[in-house]
């Protein structure tokens, strides 16, 4: 809806504001006594140009030529991205139901995206953004079990909003405004209220609970988002549902159930016996 009416470099400006000024005023007494090392800085930066500069450019401007149903469920590749990242950068090892449950969402993946082609799967321009906006996100998941070591979840939610927003102010100064719809207040209101729920306060919830469970488990309950989107896609965008997208949405859904709550019932279980097989 407010690439109707912006541009994907000015929507993802303006929100980013929005969520700067939002958590700048309820945080300023933390972020005031935040102290950082020149290294935690320099992490700070590159996940906020990736996680932030890029992702929300590469998302709005997927979705000047895509469905937000093909963009969510492009975004649901995230949690094998991650793993494979964790694996390379941190040695990460994860059992092979959460692989399982990962593949069967990207194989839900597959049927969504050939459900608005037809039936080959093609990737276009739209796709490619889609895709580097969950590349990038993948990375900043990872980064962020390492900054939330030693920074607290406000400071890592504040300073990569806050410097993600001055990387992309220049490229402002250069961009065109071009001209679409006439926002009226509905609109900015919108604009304004989803960049602080959705990016805000989500963000900051996020930040402070996925060190608890790790990037790769977190990032597998993305998965919920795409049938949320198919759902509100329908409701507000009136987008026709399709028998691809169901399928995709099972598969989604079977793959969550896999990775999470069976691979943590039966992990458990078979660590016990272990250890009870140890102790004899």
């Amino acid at each position: 809806m407010l690439v109707n009416y912006w541009s994907a470099l000015h929507v993802s400006i303006y929100r980013l504001i929005c969520i700067s000024l939002f958590l700048g005023i309820i945080g300023f007494p933390i972020i005031r006594k935040a102290r950082i090392r020149p290294k935690q800085w320099l992490l700070l930066c590159i996940a906020a140009i990736l996680g932030v500069s890029i992702n929300h450019l590469s998302f709005f401007k997927s979705l000047e030529t895509t469905s937000p149903i093909t963009a969510a469920y492009i975004l649901a590749l995230t949690p094998i991205i991650t793993g494979i990242i964790n694996g390379i950068v941190r040695g990460e090892r994860k059992s092979c139901l959460f692989w399982l449950g990962s593949i069967i969402s990207f194989i839900g993946v597959g049927f969504i995206i050939s459900a608005k082609q037809g039936a080959s799967i093609q990737f276009g321009i739209g796709e490619f953004f889609s895709f580097c906006t969950m590349l990038s996100f993948a990375i900043f998941l990872v980064m962020l079990d390492v900054l939330r070591k030693e920074l607290d979840s406000f400071t890592i939610t504040f300073f990569t909003s806050f410097l993600g927003c001055i990387a992309l102010l220049p490229f402002l100064f250069f961009a065109q405004v071009p001209v679409k719809q006439v926002a009226e207040l509905p609109i900015i209101l919108l604009l304004i209220i989803s960049a602080i729920l959705v990016h805000g306060v989500s963000n900051l919830v996020w930040n402070a609970k996925q060190h608890e469970v790790g990037s790769t488990n977190a990032a597998i309950l993305l998965n919920l988002e795409p049938i949320i989107t198919m759902i509100l896609s329908m409701i507000i965008l009136q987008a026709i549902i399709q028998s691809n997208h169901i399928i995709g949405g099972v598969l989604v859904l079977v793959g969550i159930v896999i990775s999470v709550i069976v691979n943590d019932k039966v992990l458990p279980q078979k660590v016990l016996k272990a250890n009870y097989n140890f102790n004899e």
